[in-house]
């Protein structure tokens, strides 16, 4: 795989994004015309050289090469920027025409040696640059029917974890009967919000009635919906004056989860505790109103307390009591995804990992049993909102919405932030703000107040700050 970062969004023609040409005409139709122009300006020399009982005949095979090569070259001149902006989306492809660093530099020294013949009236070097035609006409013949029934198709997941690598398959299929499809190079091109890039894979050779499969390697970085497509099969054998391609309409997207960290398991036994954000209302009942549940491994961050020493002697590993409010709590979250309006680095950072905090917690509870519930109300630059939901369904809905939703920069609290969770769930508000930002924050009567003068007696507020949340919170790699 050959990977190329681009850089961000230009509507500048000749970019070099996938199936853009890099000249705005034909380079074939300019090369025509200058030939035939050139051929009449010599012709009656190139006449007058050959014998005079053949000047008849060489005269009007001069004059049908001529009217070809000026017709040849108003139709591509002509013809390609009606080409331009069609795109078929079936199997056949839109054709593009470039020109590559080697190319121009034949072209220039024909040029050189054709201005030479005018200037110095030399039919030799007129000649010359006839000659020179020829390998030029070949490999753009050839390069063409290279790419004559050739079709390629992608294959790729619909989901993925941020940071995690992905493998995307091209498939590159050559329907022609007899002869087969050399140095055929695969560029795809995958576009987010705020980059875009192309992935290339080269296949050495594709046998007539044959397909073979080339893989790419894609890391997204960053949460959202990546788009593929268009994919273009280009090839410049067998000289490399000359590269000829194909197009396809291909467009498919690949949906980014946050990323997943873990949570440290005295979130679990005392949140209040753990990040030092919950009102004193909101704090959890004492261990007499639990009821044991079961028993389980010994994990990091345990209540030393709670092993049950005689199953750990009868195993031979620690093992910890479950309670019936560790195992059977669920989950309202409102996470507020606030930023300025020209956020840099650190306001982006606050974010992503307040969706990733969000998303962890969402998915733990619902991994934890069976039968847990989670609620979830997003506010950033719309109001995004999922109800009660739960099993494995729940956990696709809820990194489904997670992935998508966009931070705002709107003043003002998330709605629901002041609206009771309920007895049945922990309530937690999760915002990217920083303190700073929220100056008016107050504590009253021992609770959390909000901007707007609301309090929030039944939510943990947990502050996305990088440099808290490790203690509780991490993700791995990151």
């Amino acid at each position: 795989m050959i990977g190329r970062r681009a850089k961000p969004r230009s509507n500048r023609r000749g970019a070099g994004r996938v199936g853009e040409s890099r000249a705005g005409v034909s380079l074939n139709g300019l090369l025509a015309l200058v030939c035939g122009v050139g051929l009449l300006l010599v012709k009656d020399g190139l006449v007058s050289m050959t014998a005079a009982t053949s000047r008849t005949s060489v005269s009007v095979l001069m004059w049908v090469a001529a009217v070809v090569l000026l017709l040849v070259g108003v139709r591509e001149v002509t013809g390609r920027g009606m080409r331009s902006g069609y795109r078929q989306a079936g199997r056949g492809g839109r054709r593009v025409r470039r020109a590559p660093r080697e190319g121009l530099l034949y072209l220039g020294l024909m040029a050189s040696l054709l201005v030479g013949s005018f200037l110095g009236g030399d039919n030799l070097l007129m000649l010359v640059v006839a000659l020179m035609i020829g390998p030029w006409l070949l490999n753009a013949w050839s390069s063409g029917t290279l790419l004559w029934r050739c079709d390629v198709r992608r294959v790729v997941p619909g989901r993925v974890m941020a940071g995690e690598v992905v493998s995307v398959e091209l498939v590159v299929e050559n329907r022609k009967r007899l002869f087969p499809s050399w140095l055929v190079l695969a560029s795809d091109q995958i576009e987010n919000d705020s980059e875009t890039l192309e992935a290339r894979v080269l296949f050495a050779r594709v046998p007539a009635g044959d397909r073979r499969s080339g893989y790419y390697r894609l890391r997204p970085g960053r949460r959202g919906r990546y788009r593929l497509g268009p994919i273009e099969l280009s090839t410049r054998f067998p000289l490399g004056l000359i590269e000829r391609g194909l197009v396809f309409h291909r467009p498919e997207e690949i949906r980014v989860y946050p990323r997943l960290g873990r949570v440290s398991a005295s979130w679990y036994q005392d949140p209040s505790e753990t990040t030092g954000s919950v009102s004193r209302r909101a704090r959890r009942r004492g261990g007499a109103d639990d009821q044991l549940q079961t028993l389980r491994e010994f994990r990091s961050g345990d209540n030393p307390r709670a092993v049950h020493w005689r199953t750990t002697a009868r195993r031979g590993e620690l093992m910890v009591r479950e309670f019936d409010e560790q195992q059977q709590q669920n989950l309202d979250l409102v996470l507020d995804l606030w930023q300025p309006e020209r956020p840099d680095e650190s306001d982006i950072q606050r974010v992503e990992l307040a969706a990733s905090l969000a998303a962890t917690l969402c998915v733990e509870t619902l991994r934890r049993a069976g039968d847990a519930r989670v609620r979830l109300s997003v506010y950033g630059a719309g109001v995004s909102e999922l109800a009660e939901t739960g099993g494995p369904m729940g956990v696709t809905e809820v990194l489904d919405l997670l992935a998508t939703v966009q931070a705002g920069s709107g003043p003002g609290r998330p709605g629901s932030a002041t609206e009771p969770a309920g007895s049945r769930f922990r309530g937690v508000l999760v915002t990217s703000r920083r303190r700073t930002d929220v100056a008016d924050e107050v504590d009253v009567g021992g609770g959390r107040e909000w901007p707007g003068g609301a309090e929030l007696e039944t939510r943990m507020v947990v502050w996305a700050d990088p440099h808290v949340l490790p203690s509780w919170f991490a993700i791995e790699g990151a």
